[in-house]
């Protein structure tokens, strides 16, 4: 039998290694291809959540608040509290922030402590949001940046605002019942959804869970959980990810640090036109 020398040895490990390794590349795109489209219809029904539920928490919150709501702090913010436990979908909603503004819009009360946004102007933040002083507005959607609505303390940040009117028992408007996320706490919020199922599926292979960080895309920016890199981010801004999964959602991959995943990202048209979700994912 003829024996392989030491180069032809060598050539075949060279090629075995680059064989599993786009194995291993193809697997890692295919799983984050498949993360990713489920983590579009969680975007779809949590933004759902809120604007079914603050017409009706609005509601509530005008039978709970005092005739001066920005007199007693602690008694506006308990009745903000009470006002969203009453409604399923603001319950359970992944909203970063639940205010009360007044009808100049100042924040007078959030639910959460510290209170970040308080004595602060939403309308100098977000203008549009003054149209949901119109009683026949509705709810009144709007994307931006305020810095206490931040859900990092350094590095990029973005916000969906979302507001509706609040009127007491008699009809007078009283202020505006805001609330929305901060998109790096939504990512944490894809990326632990995202997770589980990984999580679970490493566990029945015996396999080791993959290397995974979750995305939520506006426009051209990219924005990951508060832990994750911001090279991270600054790489998949680079592949124009939206653009990409302009038609149908899109994957392939990046090499990050020396590392390579798979990346899948796809568009999250019910948020808004020009917002998505992406995945990167790496056997370990």
């Amino acid at each position: 039998m003829r024996s392989l020398s030491a180069p032809s040895i060598a050539l075949a490990l060279a090629a075995t290694a680059i064989s599993a390794c786009d194995d291993g590349g193809k697997l890692s795109e295919q799983k984050a291809a498949d993360a990713c489209a489920k983590l579009v219809p969680v975007v779809t029904a949590d933004a759902a959540q809120v604007r079914r539920g603050l017409p009706i928490g609005a509601a509530k919150l005008g039978g709970l608040v005092d005739a001066d709501p920005g007199a007693n702090p602690a008694a506006l913010q308990r009745a903000i509290a009470a006002a969203r436990a009453a409604v399923l979908d603001l319950a359970v909603a992944k909203s970063t922030f639940f205010s009360f503004a007044d009808p100049s819009g100042v924040v007078q009360r959030s639910e959460a402590d510290p209170d970040l946004l308080a004595h602060h102007s939403v309308f100098a933040a977000f203008p549009p949001l003054k149209k949901a002083l119109d009683p026949s507005s509705g709810v009144v959607e709007i994307f931006g940046e305020m810095p206490e609505m931040r859900g990092v303390r350094s590095g990029p940040d973005h916000n969906w605002v979302v507001a509706h009117a609040v009127k007491d028992p008699k009809g007078d408007l009283k202020g505006l019942f805001v609330t929305g996320w901060s998109f790096r706490r939504f990512a944490y919020h894809l990326e632990e959804t995202a997770k589980r199922d990984v999580v679970e599926a490493a566990k029945q292979s015996g396999r080791p869970a993959p290397l995974l960080y979750a995305f939520a895309l506006k426009g051209a920016k990219v924005y990951g959980a508060p832990l994750t890199p911001d090279i991270d981010a600054a790489a998949l801004e680079k592949l124009d990810l939206l653009g990409k999964a302009a038609s149908a959602p899109w994957r392939g991959r990046v090499e990050i640090t020396g590392r390579m995943y798979g990346v899948a990202a796809s568009r999250t048209p019910d948020l808004a036109a020009d917002t998505g979700v992406a995945v990167i994912m790496s056997e370990i």
